[in-house]
This record gives structure tokens, sequence and C-alpha cells, in this order.
């Protein structure tokens, strides 16, 4: 038998045996820790199936990984993550059901009766040695493996009110970081969220993790992006990990009327005298012109959303005109501008169009 690190607890009789290979019971929390669970049998061919694996506890987490079957020999392999200090029991379940030699082969060639007839046979279990880990503290920290955190910010100048697409990226093996977010509020600016991008696949190194973070700033004055840190144990070391920070530069829109030095206008008599009637018209026409006013403003804004040429465009508009609303909507544009995504240009701009008559009700 091949010597591991970590301990084998074997039971093996002329029949039937199993061995547990654990791979280290001396492990930080939430270190991986790698179980090779056996069992073999000289009647495997009487075997239905079977079941071996650590019971569920608080004390840990666990993720199956692979089984193998070869000549009545079946392997199980599954991580542990011991999300508690101290002495860590892993009690385990081992159950086999057998049947008749010729029962299976009926199974196996087909009788017609397959869905409503189960194989006839009996269950066994078995009592299996407990494992004990001696679990070994360390401080908190925002993430337990090895990981990488970078940053990609796609301008670093804008005009006002328009969206700086801002993504971090998280990505490394250990322990799976339960982290939807890990950006902070920026005073002054609206932060647009997507839902977190998250790829995790497992092997004996533990949780190989991808975690994408989007967001979409947007401003009317400039701001400073700052330096993300995260605190981080490797197994062996604390880290801090820590991105750039980043001043971003928001231009304003141009003022078009040089207010101090352009000359005033000479206004002609009956321009003045127009300016005139116009007012009193105003004021004689009274509460229809509010409303003539008021439609020619909502048609205004109806026109702006109509005519904006993409995606990009009309999240401006929104975040510009409707800073407190339409947050779904401004949601689904920042998606797919993040994402690269194509959407139905046409229903958004609808769907927009409905919800503010809506507010305007």
């Amino acid at each position: 038998m091949k010597k591991i690190l970590g301990s084998i607890i074997l039971l093996i009789s002329f029949l039937y045996g199993y061995e547990i290979e654990v791979f280290k019971t001396n492990p930080f929390l939430k270190e991986p820790v790698l179980l090779k669970l056996k069992y073999f049998d000289k009647d495997y061919k009487e075997i239905t199936w079977v079941k071996f694996e650590p019971k569920d506890s608080s004390s840990y987490e666990k993720v199956f990984l692979k089984k193998k079957i070869k000549d009545g020999e079946y392997i199980f392999e599954y991580l542990l993550f011991p999300i508690r200090s101290g002495k860590v029991k892993i009690d385990y379940v081992l159950k086999i059901k057998k049947a008749p030699v010729e029962e299976i082969r009926k199974d196996i060639l087909g009788t017609g009766y397959e869905q409503t007839n189960p194989i006839e046979g009996k269950i066994y279990s078995f009592e299996v040695t407990p494992t004990i880990l001696d679990v070994k503290d360390v401080k908190s920290v925002d993430l337990y493996g090895d990981f990488s955190l970078k940053e990609d910010v796609d301008k670093k100048e804008a005009n006002s009110y328009e969206p700086i697409y801002f993504t971090l990226t998280l990505e490394g093996c250990g322990y799976a970081p339960k982290i939807d977010d890990i950006f902070k509020e920026i005073k002054g600016v609206k932060i647009l969220k997507d839902k977190p991008i998250k790829n995790i696949s497992y092997s004996k190194n533990g949780a190989c993790i991808k975690y994408i973070y989007n967001y979409a700033l947007i401003s009317k004055s400039s701001f400073k992006i700052p330096s993300i840190k995260l605190k981080e144990f490797d197994y062996k070391d604390y880290k801090t990990l820590s991105t750039k920070s980043y001043d971003i530069k928001i231009i304003p829109p141009k003022n078009l009327v040089d207010k101090i030095d352009e000359p005033r206008k000479i206004v002609p008599v009956f321009d003045r005298f127009k300016s005139l009637l116009v007012y009193l018209f105003i004021f004689i026409s009274g509460i229809l012109t509010g409303v003539i006013l008021y439609l020619l403003y909502r048609k205004k804004r109806v026109e702006e959303i109509i005519l904006a040429k993409d995606e990009k465009e009309l999240l401006s508009i929104l975040a510009i005109k409707y800073p407190d609303s339409l947050e779904n909507l401004k949601k689904e544009l920042d998606e797919a501008i993040s994402q690269k995504r194509k959407i139905n240009l046409a229903k958004i701009k609808a769907k927009i169009i409905k919800e503010i008559k809506k507010e305007k009700r």
C-alpha cells in the first residue's frame, strides 16, 4: 500500500472491505481536504449500487468530486472544507444493495417492465470508523486560498453623466468566497451594478473560481475610484490584494452663450411687442397654456428617447432625466452594454415611454 500524507482507515475481511484515505488531518480553517473512499467486494456481481460518503455536518462543507467503478472496487472522491476550528469529527454512510445475479442480468437485458418493477434485493449498512481532523484556526479574512484581484476601467475621461465602465475580476483556488459585491459607494456618483458572473469548478486543489463584477459609474463632476483591498490567507501567509486607484475627469457641458463678453442683443420694437403679446396670451390662457406646455415638454422627452442611437446614449438620458426611477430598465441597458449583448432597442424604448407616461399621470 502506498504511503500518503494524512491517515488511512481499513476494514478488510475475506469477502469485503473498505478503505478511507484522508490526505490531510491537520488543515487550516477552510482549507480543502481530499477524501478518497473505497469499497471492495468479492461478490461484486451481486451489487446493484454502493453509497459511501461523509455525513452532512455543520462543521464542514462537502463537495462530491468523482466516482469510479472497476472490478468490484468502488472509489468515491470528496472535498471537505472545515468551517470550524478545533477537533472536527467526520462520520460516514456506507450502504450497499445486493440482489441475485439472475435479477441483475434480467434488468440489464431488459424485460419490458424495468420502469415498474425495480430489482428486488437487500440493503446492507456498515459501521464506519469516523475520522478526526485537528483544524487550525486563522484570523478573519476575506479570502482563503491563493487568489488574484484585477481591475479594468474603460476610460479616465468622460462627459457629464456619461457612464464609466469599471470591472473587477477575482480569480484563484481555495475556498469559494461568498462575496456578491466588493465595490464601495462613492460620494456624488451613481453606481449601477450587474449581478456578478461566478464560475466555480472543483478539483483536488479546492474550488477554482473566476468572479467578474461589472459596474457603470455615472457622475456630473470629476471623482476618484478608490483602491479596492481584500485580505487573504493562502494557508501559509497573510496577504492583502489591492487594485489601483483612478482619477476620473468629467467634462461639464459647454456653455454655448458667453454671458460676460457677449453684448446685449438689440431687440427691435416689433419683437418687444410680440413678446408682450406672448406673455399676455399666456396670462389669459392660464390653465390651458400650462397643459399645452406640459404636453410639449413630455413630447420633447419622448423624442429624446426615440432618437437615442444606441444603448449607451439611452442609458445616459435615463441617468440624467430620471435619476431616481426606471432602475430596472437602467440595469437592463447596463447589463447589455457590459456583456456586449444585443437587445431589442425599440422594445426597450417602448417600455421606457410607457413607464414615463405612467409617472406623469
